[in-house]
């Protein structure tokens, strides 16, 4: 969606307005689903309970803060940056002004969601 806009805004056609539309919806609905998910998980899996256990100290391992507070942290404000993005999006009535939105608010969204994907443990198991 991101590469569309960036392609309409550098070659000056208007193509594919509904489209447009229907990714921009897809795109926050899928985010939306991605975070509640990823609340669930957050809420049910079993490391969990380091973080109530008043003997652990959540800051001073990396690991543990990491999903703790930086992970969930910016990726809500990521799926923030989407909604506030889709609302720019529609109440917009040209295309250079959506494309703009789209640029900006889903650009920083996106890219703050892919700062916090743990790349380096993605494929290997964590240990705490």
């Amino acid at each position: 969606m991101i590469s569309l806009a960036l392609y309409r805004r550098v070659s000056g056609k208007k193509l594919a307005e509904k489209g447009m539309a229907t990714l921009a919806k897809v795109s926050v609905i899928l985010g939306h689903t991605q975070l509640l998910l990823g609340l669930i998980l957050y809420f049910v899996l079993p490391w969990f309970e380091l973080l109530t256990d008043p003997e652990v100290e959540v800051m001073a391992n990396a690991t543990i803060r990491f999903f703790a507070v930086e992970h969930i942290s910016v990726n809500i404000l990521g799926i923030a940056l989407l909604t506030v993005g889709h609302s720019k999006f529609k109440k917009n009535p040209d295309s250079e002004g959506k494309d703009k939105a789209v640029l900006i608010y889903y650009g920083l969204g996106l890219l703050l969601i892919l700062s916090r994907i743990p790349w380096d443990r993605l494929f290997t198991e964590i240990a705490l």
